[in-house]
């Protein structure tokens, strides 16, 4: 484990309640997922800001998330912005982690780009989770309707 990622896991109780005040603040509409849950998405979510070598793993949770929230009737804008306000606390906790590791230089810089690449691509596995289980939903809706020759008005 790099020095880093040993960091943020010794606070991951701590840096999981800040995210969870910070989702409940930002988005009160996003408020269904355990406490155990969130904390797995969490260590997900540290595997892959600091670059750990298992990123495929903690990404299928977050398509796995996305899917979840989907078949729960979850917004996926909702999704996105509590991912998205999570995100503001994991970076500002790595950005701490990395300058204690390693002050501003060219490795603290590389953290730093891992970080921010990484709420792209969680952001990015989640909504894609989510728009793939939405899709039989969305069509088992629309179907009906295009079968029995209905047309769209917009009035």
């Amino acid at each position: 484990m790099n020095p880093v990622t040993e960091l943020l896991a010794e606070r991951l109780d701590e840096i999981t309640a800040e995210i969870v005040g910070e989702i409940a603040g930002r988005v009160p509409a996003y408020t269904g997922l355990s406490a155990a849950m969130i904390l797995t998405l969490v260590r997900d979510a540290v595997t892959v800001y600091t670059g750990a070598q298992d990123r495929g793993a903690a990404l299928d949770h977050f398509r796995r998330l996305g899917a979840h929230e989907a078949r729960a009737g979850q917004d996926v804008r909702h999704l996105e912005s509590a991912l998205r306000s999570g995100a503001r606390v994991l970076i500002r906790r790595t950005a701490n982690a990395a300058a204690r590791v390693h002050p501003p230089n060219t490795e603290f810089i590389a953290v730093m780009e891992s970080a921010f690449s990484a709420e792209d691509q969680i952001v990015e596995a989640a909504v894609d989770g989510h728009h793939r289980a939405a899709r039989p939903r969305n069509r088992s809706r629309l179907y009906p309707l295009v079968a029995r020759g209905h047309r769209y008005s917009a009035n």
